[in-house]
């Protein structure tokens, strides 16, 4: 059986081209590569009971020997903490930890649209609600994704950011911009591996899996679905916002509870253009490492807005 498939991805910070570090790598090889694992993925292991369970076992005190370990071969900032290493009950409480967020400077500007986590993220524009695309080995349509009729025609045409947590990183959410959010709405199903492990299959990770959709209605923007995914060892999807309450961009929606996740922005036709590096790197198939609270996109003028319809290609594949 071959290897991995590498992960490479662009740092923000200094442009440079990277290689993400895998956990648990040749199990999640074997699972979505080998005939045995792939067999055993579909029937057990993507089944909700089976991350539940692992998170139950990493919120027992004797898991925080995993701590030190973990924190160690994923390179993790100890410094962002706000208590001690020592301190925490269990893994998942290390894994949903709090950390400083006066190191997440929140873009202000008017007009601007910022990461909702730390994150890998790509963007596209001009989605079709019928045409089936692939993002890193996952395929699906706005239709499967939303599983919403009525959604999936209003965000006809529109764009989307996807914005892949890593294990490593801070797992909270917090809102894109200002504005009201509705009452968070499940969506059950199965819980694959977020990444593209799959050498040759493509993974229904976007329209099979267990999410929870968010309608944001943005002062900037308009509305936007904020979607968050739940991956393979995701216990739970947890809110902690108030629903019909105005919201500051930047403050906190909730967290993903133990397991690498996924949270979409999707937006309308002609209402955000997304910023050049992100454009620039997605088109090359490079995901980009963004901190929460950092710009990804810009409110697009009526006068822009008209131009760029004139300008666009209908019908485009987005495929990664």
């Amino acid at each position: 059986m071959s290897k991995l498939p590498a992960i490479f991805y662009v740092d923000r910070q200094d442009g440079q081209v990277k290689q993400e570090t895998v956990f648990a790598g040749r199990f999640l090889n074997w699972s979505y590569n080998s005939h045995l694992g792939i067999f055993l993925t579909h029937f057990l292991l993507s089944r909700q009971w089976v991350s539940r369970l692992y998170g139950w076992w990493h919120r027992q005190t004797y898991s925080r020997r995993k701590i030190a370990p973990f924190v160690q071969q994923m390179n993790i900032d100890c410094s962002e903490l706000l208590q001690p290493l020592a301190s925490f009950a269990s893994f998942n409480d290390f894994f949903i930890r709090r950390i400083d967020l006066s190191r997440r400077k929140i873009d202000r500007r008017p007009g601007i649209c910022i990461a909702p986590a730390d994150s890998k993220v790509l963007v596209y524009e001009g989605i079709s609600a019928d045409r089936s695309f692939s993002i890193k080995r996952h395929s699906f349509n706005l239709h499967t994704f939303l599983r919403d009729e009525n959604l999936a025609r209003r965000f006809n045409g529109g764009s989307m950011a996807v914005c892949r947590l890593h294990l490593k990183d801070y797992h909270h959410t917090h809102f894109p911009a200002d504005g009201i959010a509705d009452t968070a709405y499940p969506i059950n199903g199965r819980y694959y591996a977020g990444g593209p492990y799959a050498h040759r299959r493509f993974l229904p990770f976007f329209a099979e899996n267990y999410r929870v959709r968010t309608a944001f209605h943005s002062q900037s923007f308009g509305e936007i679905l904020i979607v968050e995914i739940g991956a393979f060892t995701v216990g739970a999807i947890r809110q902690d916002y108030q629903p019909g309450q105005p919201l500051r961009r930047g403050d906190h929606k909730g967290w993903f509870e133990l397991g690498g996740s996924t949270v979409v922005l999707l937006f309308q036709k002609n209402v955000i253009r997304f910023d050049a590096d992100l454009l620039a790197n997605s088109a090359n198939g490079l995901e980009t490492q963004v901190w929460m609270g950092e710009s990804i996109g810009q409110k697009i003028s009526t006068k822009t807005s008209e131009k760029t319809t004139l300008a666009k290609c209908p019908g485009q594949e987005i495929s990664s």
